[in-house]
């Protein structure tokens, strides 16, 4: 994969992923020296100058995600991002590339469930230029005829290489049973039919729809001059309208239900190993649950240290992994725990799992406990946010969905009204009734 060329497949909406340090919450100020502007148009400028790296990073995020995909298009979000680059009425897509690996600037497109973004990283010496690159592949993308078939060719098969992967395989079959008839059972790559459905012009007209100014937020992070930047931002943004009058209009919001009843389904494939997947509802990410859902994570499944780990793989010897993740979307949420184990101890294992699930509401978690997960979090949260792109990054997802870029400092206390009685009435709310899938030989 060229280097200048990455696309990223967020499917979830979590800013913290590895195990943290201790930190004092008081010294976190991050968005003191943020600066915003909202233009005429709606589009959201956030512009925070770092010196301390030689190094300037764009987050241009819109908020139409794959979830938006029209009916029958499913996979049009994504493929529209990934052919930004395959040429523009000035340059080749060859060009493109060529020009920016030239300066080693790195190039990145995003497709979500929720939002969408291109992502430059680039040196202050080769902004000007890094930057004319940016705009031009915006507004002038082609989307030619040639590279659309070839990346769908590619697209449908990364999609049939997830489904042929047994850990990939029982997660679709997963949300595609919690879900139902809603979006999210998709993956952002979309679906086979809907990748085959899409045509040249549909990614035209929904490039247009995808960078309506009423749906952006630009976070600018780096060594740069605000004063300098943001003139050359509103010339380049400010006559931007929003004037989309396109035949394709976005998926209209699906109602969801969360599951009434224990559901579960069995899948047979011929292996040795067996695999479980076992989900429940969560709260969506701005809930005011979200934050002890994520100590219930934390410490059901959240690591080696965790409760799945320790007690069914380590003491029990029935699972060769087992994890859990907190599925936080902007939409209906889940919790899902995932195992591989033989499929003579399978049941052993998932009524073991169903046990530890359960302890949350009857026993709930120690204060030391709650603390513990806290000062992971925090501590993860700083080591993903050091580099000036991910600044970028988290500062335009929290304006863009909706808390407000400064929830960025907020979150270093997100965890602090979060209660031993808290966990037992999120964990009693939302555990009752499970969705599970199942592979076996």
């Amino acid at each position: 994969m060229k280097t200048a060329k990455r696309l990223i497949l967020f499917t979830v909406l979590v800013l913290i992923v590895t195990n943290g340090f201790v930190c004092q919450t008081k010294a976190f100020n991050y968005t003191d020296d943020v600066r915003k502007v909202v233009m005429d148009n709606g589009i959201t400028l956030l512009l925070k100058e770092n010196p301390a790296y030689d190094v300037i990073a764009i987050s241009l995020m819109s908020s139409v995600g794959t979830v938006q995909d029209p009916e029958g298009l499913e996979g049009l979000t994504y493929l529209t991002q990934l052919n930004l680059i395959s040429g523009t009425e000035n340059r080749t897509g060859q060009e493109l590339i060529m020009e920016l690996e030239s300066w080693g600037v790195q190039l990145q497109v995003a497709a979500s469930y929720d939002y969408s973004a291109v992502l430059l990283q680039t040196m202050p010496s080769t902004f000007e230029q890094s930057f004319a690159i940016l705009m031009d592949m915006i507004t002038a993308s082609v989307f030619p005829e040639r590279e659309l078939e070839r990346e769908r060719i590619l697209s449908q098969r990364q999609l049939q290489a997830l489904s042929d992967d047994p850990t990939n395989a029982i997660v679709l079959a997963y949300l595609d049973l919690f879900y139902g008839e809603h979006p999210y059972k998709y993956s952002p790559y979309g679906t086979d039919a809907g990748l085959s459905s899409v045509q040249r012009d549909d990614l035209i007209e929904w490039h247009k729809y995808v960078f309506q100014p009423e749906h952006l937020v630009i976070a600018v992070v780096g060594n740069f001059s605000t004063l300098e930047l943001l003139p050359v931002l509103e010339e380049n943004f400010g006559d931007w309208e929003n004037s989309y009058a396109g035949n394709l209009q976005p998926r209209a919001p699906v109602p969801f239900a969360y599951p009434g009843e224990d559901r579960e389904v069995e899948m047979n494939v011929p292996l040795d190993a067996a695999f479980l997947v076992l989900g429940y509802p969560a709260p969506d990410m701005f809930d005011e649950d979200s934050a002890a859902m994520t100590v219930i994570n934390g410490i059901l499944g959240g690591g080696m240290s965790s409760r799945l780990f320790t007690e069914i793989r380590d003491k029990k010897g029935l699972a060769y992994t087992a994890v859990s993740q907190y599925d936080s979307r902007l939409g209906p949420s889940n919790l899902l725990t995932f195992l591989a184990t033989h499929p003579e101890t399978l049941e052993e294992a998932k009524t073991q799992v169903l046990n530890e699930i359960q302890r949350f509401g009857s026993e709930g978690l120690s204060e030391s406990e709650i603390a513990k997960i806290a000062v992971k979090e925090r501590g993860s949260y700083l080591l993903q946010n050091e580099t000036n792109l991910n600044q970028a990054l988290t500062l335009g997802m929290a304006e863009l969905t909706g808390r407000g870029y400064k929830w960025v400092d907020e979150y270093m206390s997100f965890f602090d009204e979060v209660k031993p009685a808290d966990i037992k009435r999120v964990a009693r709310k939302y555990f009752q009734h499970y969705t599970g899938v199942v592979i076996t030989p």
